[in-house]
């Protein structure tokens, strides 16, 4: 009977030390699942959190100057972190040609705001919008200008700061790859210009990458998208750039293949200080130089909107003609496009540090 009952004592410790050892494994997760289970009774998509933000902005001001440094430490945005979640959970994604900060933030669900309302100073921004999906939070920050973000942390706190690339920067540069999107360019032989002058951006990109040298390169896309005209130059204006540049291929008026080839380089006339056309001459210089083509020259460009309406150095490189067969086969070649990429990195260097 005696052996029975050890038996059976033993086989509920057992049985109990089970289950102690299965809540131990799940109850690190519990308050995820809690938050999830919650999240999905949720419903509601992206809304607009800056009233939120301009009541907190008007209420700090009430505050004794004590109070608000306290509060915001010198920093013009804080964030509150629930429990479980840290600063490593945060990611931000800058899409400078929208003048749009995403944050990305793993753990938080659609009522975050409800619970840690954000806290700051609305300067520079003209809405701010929140979404979660899964237990990541996205909150959407859109500027009036193009700016980095500098974040630091503190306990359960996020502070965001928003600063004038100049700041940063020796030398601000943007480069624009030509068209994209729906948006082709000339298209010859089932090769479109927007992925040759995308391909060329990108060497020219991986170039900057490896720069040890202090400057701050924008670009209007880096992938198969078609940002607006305003964007494009827009993003030049607002970064206040010391050179703008635009990469394109060149076809004849006609569309039809030809034996008309070279490089030809457009540049904003209405620049009474030449700059635009010195930084044009640069770039042609250096084409002909590294490609060993044939010179279409530098031409007045005033016609088209982002030459027109830079108000930086600007320069639209027609690096080749796509209607005729030869330098259409030379731009799809990726030593080719290397070369055109070294061209340009060496002309802007050669142009800002003059």
């Amino acid at each position: 009977m005696e052996e029975k009952v050890m038996g059976a004592f033993t086989v509920i410790i057992l049985a109990v030390a089970v289950i102690i050892s299965c809540i131990l494994i799940y109850v690190p997760n519990m308050h995820i699942i809690a938050l999830r289970f919650e999240d999905s009774r949720m419903t509601g998509g992206r809304e607009s959190i800056m009233d939120m933000l301009t009541e907190s902005e008007d209420v700090l001001q009430e505050q004794p100057k004590a109070t608000r440094d306290s509060l915001l430490k010198g920093h013009q945005i804080r964030l509150t972190l629930p429990p479980n979640v840290t600063a490593a959970g945060v990611s931000i994604n800058n899409i400078h040609v929208n003048r749009d900060i995403q944050i990305s933030i793993k753990g938080i669900g659609k009522d975050y705001f409800t619970q840690y309302p954000i806290l700051g100073k609305s300067d520079n921004i003209e809405d701010v919008t929140y979404d979660s999906e899964d237990l990541v939070g996205v909150i959407d920050i859109m500027l009036d200008d193009v700016f980095e973000v500098s974040m630091s942390s503190e306990g359960e706190y996020i502070y965001l700061d928003f600063v004038d690339p100049h700041e940063i920067y020796d030398y601000v540069v943007v480069v624009d790859a030509g068209h994209g999107g729906n948006v082709p360019g000339a298209t010859k032989m089932g090769v479109s210009e927007k992925d040759i002058n995308l391909d060329i951006v990108l060497e020219l990109k991986k170039l900057f990458d490896r720069c040890d040298k202090n400057i701050g390169v924008y670009y209007t896309r880096t992938g198969d998208s078609n940002p607006s005209f305003e964007n494009r130059v827009g993003l030049a204006n607002d970064t206040d750039a010391d050179v703008f540049l635009s990469v394109h291929n060149n076809s004849t008026a006609s569309g039809r293949m030809s034996s008309i080839n070279g490089a030809e380089v457009m540049y904003e006339g209405g620049d009474e200080t030449g700059e635009s056309k010195a930084f044009a001459s640069a770039c042609l210089d250096h084409l002909l130089a590294k490609l060993d083509c044939k010179s279409k020259g530098t031409v007045v460009g005033d016609e088209v909107y982002i030459i027109r309406e830079s108000k930086s150095p600007v320069a639209l490189v027609e690096v080749g003609f796509m209607t005729n067969v030869k330098e259409l086969n030379n731009l799809q070649d990726k030593e080719y496009q290397k070369k055109a990429a070294q061209a340009l990195y060496d002309a802007i260097l050669e142009y800002i540090y003059r």
